[in-house]
């Protein structure tokens, strides 16, 4: 059957069978709605006429076919139609067998033969902030509010029988019921539309994405939530989020400064019931002593110097929503009583009033620190540890997930590269970068990024000498953090720590080595490793112990 394949930033999104008529354009009611300001309300229409089928522009402008702009025109294969961001690809009659056929820099994939059955599939269903499966039926399945439906959504903004999946032509497609508020695949609104596997299809507030039974976990996508990994340890972390995201448990994000600690934060919140309330970000570690209370909690008209006006604090404006409060073992001691105060009883009090705020907010905390030592050492209170620590999440360092450099550093590059470059890393630059710790992790990765495209001279291969880090460490061979000891302002237990933990980096884990640098007894190593949660420490992947070294 004749089809339009719809493609946005190069990639395909949904492809559309075509009937007698097929309207396009960002109005709600065209047959494919595509969400871009620069489209009029009705685009362009495809018609059925006896000589084949015609481009009809309905904007005045003219519609882009090919490299002229036209009133109207017929569509042969493979033809290209620019609407704004996306590009509409013409399909006359795929052939069984067939090789991918390419237009421009456009691919159409392999069509299926129409004896074809359609693939296994599974349909997860997100709703409310709570995930669940349904095996798809041979036949297919209808969607809506009504009881009678293969799947019953409680959205209001669902209609009563939705729509429908069902096979055809060895794929799966969606078909609207005539619902009132449609239906969105990849953020296009269609009536009728081939359904890909992992491309979201939503209704109302409800999300469905279509899926093999089972998703190997090679085959799992390496995009969650803004954050970009292949790691096994980073899945952890994404399967922790979907997992907690739905509670309003308090969680403790811990790991190496530029982790992307923030990331798993506003990931907790995106996919938790509070996502469509304010999510509110407060580094404890930037603001004054005398002024975070404030900034926390709020102040009274005249409560101190300066005060002209009443002032909510962070607490207040996240109400119903989400407060991360970011490095948080650097808030001073005496307001972390407080604190504790606002987590148990729910309430805030506005410095310089006289009655508690009643505050519903889901509280999620970062820090680089080891806050068992913090606590062990009298800095940090060790109550307000256990009500923040309810479910730790543990954010692996760049140097722990090497798959992940070169995925970061194409994406990077892909990202802030020049409107209409299409820029590569030379083998050279990514094996540099792969040979890097990254002590700086992702944000120093992204940095090094940015800093190669001002570097990179002409052409479109990024070379190797674009690629500069901020020190003078090797790319191989040496350390992967600075071997420097700072000692102003640690304690003693602070000051072993850190001797313990650079000696480890410096000898890549051999705990031997650690023992024969700092002089120490190999039981006393070994306890403070397992005290401090130093096990990882220098080591790579896949690393054997000492025995094996």
């Amino acid at each position: 059957m004749p089809e339009l394949a719809f493609f946005r930033h190069g990639e395909e999104l949904l492809r559309v069978a075509l009937g007698d008529r097929t309207a396009i354009g960002r109005a709600p009611d065209c047959d494919v709605s595509l969400p871009d300001p620069a489209l009029s309300r009705v685009q362009a229409i495809v018609e059925r006429r006896a000589d084949g089928f015609h481009l009809v522009d309905r904007s005045g402008r003219g519609t882009r076919l090919g490299n002229a702009e036209v009133a109207e025109a017929p569509l042969t294969d493979g033809a290209e139609v620019a609407l704004g961001a996306w590009r509409a690809l013409f399909r006359a009659a795929p052939h069984a067998g067939e090789e991918p056929t390419h237009a421009g820099q456009t691919q159409l994939r392999q069509s299926a033969t129409p004896a074809e059955a359609a693939p296994p599939a599974r349909l997860r269903i997100k709703e409310h902030g709570r995930e669940r499966w349904q095996l798809v039926p041979r036949a297919g399945l209808t969607v809506g509010k009504a009881a009678g439906n293969d799947v019953v959504l409680g959205d209001p903004f669902v209609s009563s029988r939705h729509l429908r999946i069902e096979p055809r032509a060895g794929r799966w497609h969606l078909a609207d019921l005539g619902s009132t508020n449609g239906t969105l695949l990849g953020g296009a609104r269609v009536e009728r539309a081939e359904l890909p596997f992992g491309l979201p299809l939503r209704l109302g507030d409800a999300e469905l994405v279509l899926e093999p039974p089972v998703v190997p976990e090679a085959a799992r996508p390496s995009v969650f939530e803004q954050m970009v990994s292949r790691d096994p340890g980073m899945r952890r972390v994404f399967d922790m989020i979907d997992r907690v995201a739905p509670s309003d448990a308090a969680v403790a994000i811990l790991g190496d400064t530029g982790t992307g600690k923030e990331l798993v934060a506003r990931a907790l919140h995106t996919r938790s019931p509070r996502a469509a309330a304010p999510f509110i970000p407060v580094n404890c570690s930037a603001i004054a002593e005398t002024l975070i209370e404030s900034e926390l909690f709020g102040h009274e008209k005249g409560a101190f110097s300066g005060a002209e006006r009443m002032r909510k604090g962070a607490f207040e404006e996240a109400h119903g929503g989400t407060i991360f409060l970011d490095e948080i073992g650097e808030l001073p001691f005496d307001l972390q009583a407080k604190l504790l105060r606002t987590l148990e009883l729910g309430e805030v009090k506005r410095v310089g009033a006289s009655r508690p705020i009643t505050v519903d907010v889901r509280v999620v905390a970062a820090t680089h620190r080891d806050l068992r030592a913090q606590v062990r050492a009298g800095r940090f209170r060790e109550d307000l540890f256990y009500r923040l620590c309810v479910v730790p999440v543990t954010v692996p360092p760049l140097r722990q997930r090497r798959d992940d450099v070169r995925l970061l550093a194409e994406t990077f590059l892909a990202a802030s590269a020049p409107r209409g470059l299409a820029l590569r890393w030379s083998e050279e630059a990514l094996a540099r970068m792969d040979a890097y710790d990254w002590p700086g992790n992702v944000r120093q990765l992204r940095n090094v990024v940015q800093r190669a495209l001002l570097f990179r001279g002409e052409g479109q291969v990024v070379p190797a000498s674009a690629v500069v880090f901020e020190d003078t460490r090797s790319a191989s061979g040496d350390t992967g953090d600075d071997d420097t000891l700072y000692v102003r302002g640690l304690t003693m237990e602070e000051l072993e720590r850190e001797a313990i933990r650079l000696s480890l980096r410096r000898h890549r884990g051999r705990r031997s080595a650690v023992v024969r640098e700092l002089k120490i007894a190999k039981s006393t190593v070994l306890k403070r490793i397992g005290q401090w949660s130093l096990q990882d420490e220098g080591r790579f992947p896949g690393q054997p112990g000492d025995d094996e070294a």
